[in-house]
């Protein structure tokens, strides 16, 4: 676990590349939206909204403890989330995880036969989840329109819309077509946050949200909690937080690049009088229409580079391709 969370080694020439692919910047409204104080209707919204019958975190304290005390509560919670909020103040105890390893098969042998599950403290999330509220809509603007996921209103049946459409043109016009999902291996485990801090900057976001960031995964630990024993902690140094509701968020923002990348750099397929699609994704899913030989030099020299930058690992095993058309 030490290993895997340990600092992941980049190219600097390929980071400053690929930040750059997806050029957008934030408005300044929109700047100025982030930095506000967190209001009391934003709170309780994100408290009500959280979900019963959860494990708690290192702190041992669940969502209903807050619902159930809301009334004694909330005013110095809210004076306690704006001080975090506003100056970054998080504690090394609050940003403590523990990691519980569930058996994928009812006879593991391997680590790889459990799955980490990520347990964070209730105050913890109830602060993620009120700062991803308000830098969703941001992401509706910045994020490319292949992207389905962590966006309100996009869902998987737009993306899988989309492949079909493809194919079924391909089929109907005996256009050669393939197909490429891709697999990442540990796909939010394997982020930089010298990448993911530098394109923050580059998409225009203020210092104040940056350096928020910064202080949520700054000195952050976590503690292995398996056959009934916990181990001493150990420092998180790459990768989104599972169970934070900001990961899918963040994720997606490292993902836009590459995104931007592929589909200027690729073919693609033109279906009717639209554009060419050359790329669909939903989260960590992509899917890839590639329509020409000429293409896969192109592909594999971009997913290098996003390699090099992020510390991503496209994982060749898992990675399908299927033919279509002529």
């Amino acid at each position: 676990m030490k290993r895997k969370y340990g600092p992941i080694q980049i190219d600097d020439e390929c980071v400053d590349q690929v930040v750059n692919a997806g050029n957008l910047r934030t408005a300044q409204t929109w700047g100025d939206i982030t930095d506000m104080p967190i209001t009391a209707e934003e709170l309780q919204t994100a408290v009500h909204r959280g979900t019963g019958n959860k494990a708690p975190g290192h702190d041992g304290i669940v969502m209903d403890f807050f619902k159930k005390n809301w009334s004694i509560l909330k005013d110095d919670m809210l004076i306690m989330f704006n001080q975090m909020y506003s100056t970054g103040s998080i504690r090394e105890q609050q940003k403590h995880v523990i990691v519980l390893c569930i058996p994928k098969t009812t006879a593991p042998k391997t680590p790889a036969d459990y799955r980490p599950i990520t347990l964070l403290n209730t105050d913890y999330k109830i602060l993620g989840r009120i700062v991803a509220s308000c830098r969703r809509p941001i992401l509706a603007e910045l994020l490319h329109p292949s992207q389905h996921g962590a966006v309100q209103g996009g869902g998987t049946f737009d993306a899988v819309a989309t492949v079909r459409d493809a194919t079924a043109h391909a089929e109907k016009t005996q256009t050669p077509l393939c197909v490429l999902s891709l697999d990442f291996t540990e796909a939010f485990d394997r982020i930089s946050y010298i990448y993911l801090f530098k394109l923050l900057a580059v998409y225009g976001f203020s210092t104040k949200f940056t350096a928020f960031i910064k202080n949520m995964y700054d000195q952050a630990y976590s503690s292995l909690h398996i056959n009934e024993h916990t181990t001493s902690p150990f420092p998180i140094q790459c990768g989104v937080r599972q169970g934070c509701p900001l990961s899918m968020l963040l994720f997606a923002s490292c993902l836009n690049p590459l995104l931007c990348l592929l589909d200027r750099t690729l073919t693609g397929i033109r279906i009717g009088r639209g554009t060419g699609t050359a790329v669909v994704a939903y989260a960590d899913d992509i899917t890839l229409l590639v329509t020409g030989p000429n293409d896969s030099p192109t592909l594999a020299e971009t997913l290098l580079r996003y390699e090099k930058a992020t510390g991503a690992r496209v994982n060749i095993r898992k990675s399908k391709a299927m033919a279509a058309g002529a």
